[in-house]
C-alpha cells in the first residue's frame, strides 16, 4: 500500500517592518506613461447664477438697513450683531455669510449714506445753471441722503468708531462735499449772484443746519423735507432782513 506524501506546510510571509516602503508596481512606476493613471479633476463649487447673486445682495441690503437703524436708534456701542441677527430671525453664524464684522457693517452703512452724491457734485459744475439753483439742488440731495436709514446713521453715529483707514475714506468724502459748497459760493460771488461772504462760513452754516435735521425731522409732519430745505435756503440766500421796502414796526 502506497503512502501519501505529507503536504508541505504553508510558507509564512515575513511581517513588514514598521516604516518599510511598499514596493511600487511596475505599472505605476515613474517610467510608466503619463496616461497610465488619469489625474482626478479638482472639484469646483457650483457657480452662482444671477438669481442667487441677486438674492444674496437683497439679503445683505436688508442686513445693512437693519444695522443702520439700530446704530442710529441705540448707538453703535450698544448694538451687537446678535441683536441684528435676532431682529432678522437668523443665526449670528448665518450673518457672517453676508458681512465680515460689526465695524465693516458700519463702514458699508456710511458708504451707502452718500447715495448718488458723487453725481450731484459733478452736476454742480454745470455753469449753465444759476449758482442759486445748483445750491438748492445740492442741499435737497444732501438732505434726502441724510434722512434715510443710512444717512441718519452717518449723522447720529459718524465715522469715529471705524478703523483709521476706513474712517479716513468717509471723512475724505465729506471734505469733497464741503469743497463743493465752497466752490459754489466763490463762483456765486464772482458772477455777482452772491454778496462777498466767506465761503467756509457759508458751508459751515449749510452743513450745520442740514446735519441737525435728522435729529428732529419726522416724515409725514407739517412740512415735507423739500419744504424744509426750501425755507432754509431762502433764509441762507436772502437773509432775514426784508428787502421789499416795508418799514419796520415800532
Amino acid at each position: 500500500m502506497s503512502r501519501t506524501a505529507p503536504t508541505p506546510p504553508a510558507r509564512k510571509t515575513p511581517a513588514r517592518r514598521a516604516g518599510a516602503t511598499a514596493a511600487v508596481p511596475k505599472a505605476a512606476s515613474a517610467t510608466a506613461p503619463a496616461t497610465a493613471v488619469a489625474p482626478v479633476p479638482a472639484r469646483r463649487g457650483r457657480p452662482k447664477d444671477a438669481g442667487t447673486e441677486a438674492r444674496h445682495e437683497d439679503r445683505r441690503a436688508i442686513i445693512l438697513r437693519t444695522a443702520a437703524r439700530f446704530f442710529a436708534e441705540r448707538g453703535y456701542e450698544s448694538t451687537s450683531l446678535d441683536q441684528i441677527a435676532d431682529e432678522l430671525g437668523m443665526h449670528k453664524a448665518t450673518l457672517y455669510h453676508y458681512i465680515a464684522g460689526k465695524n465693516e457693517v458700519l463702514y458699508q452703512c456710511l458708504v451707502a449714506s452718500f447715495g448718488d452724491l458723487d453725481e450731484v457734485m459733478v452736476a454742480m459744475k454745470d455753469t449753465q445753471v444759476p449758482v442759486v439753483e445748483r445750491l438748492r439742488h445740492f442741499a435737497l440731495a444732501l438732505a434726502r441722503a441724510q434722512n434715510n436709514e443710512f444717512g441718519r446713521c452717518l449723522v447720529l453715529v459718524g465715522s469715529r468708531p471705524l478703523e483709521e483707514k476706513a474712517g479716513r475714506k468717509i471723512r475724505d468724502f465729506q471734505r469733497k462735499l464741503d469743497s463743493t459748497v465752497r466752490a459754489l459760493v466763490v463762483e456765486g460771488v464772482e458772477r455777482g449772484e452772491f454778496r462777498p461772504f466767506e465761503p467756509g462760513l457759508v458751508a459751515a452754516m449749510l452743513f450745520g443746519t442740514l446735519n441737525w435735521v435728522p435729529h428732529w425731522y419726522e416724515p409725514g409732519g407739517r412740512l415735507s423735507l423739500e419744504a424744509i430745505v426750501d425755507r432754509f435756503l431762502d433764509m441762507l440766500v436772502h437773509g432775514l432782513a426784508r428787502t421789499d421796502g416795508a418799514q419796520p414796526k415800532n
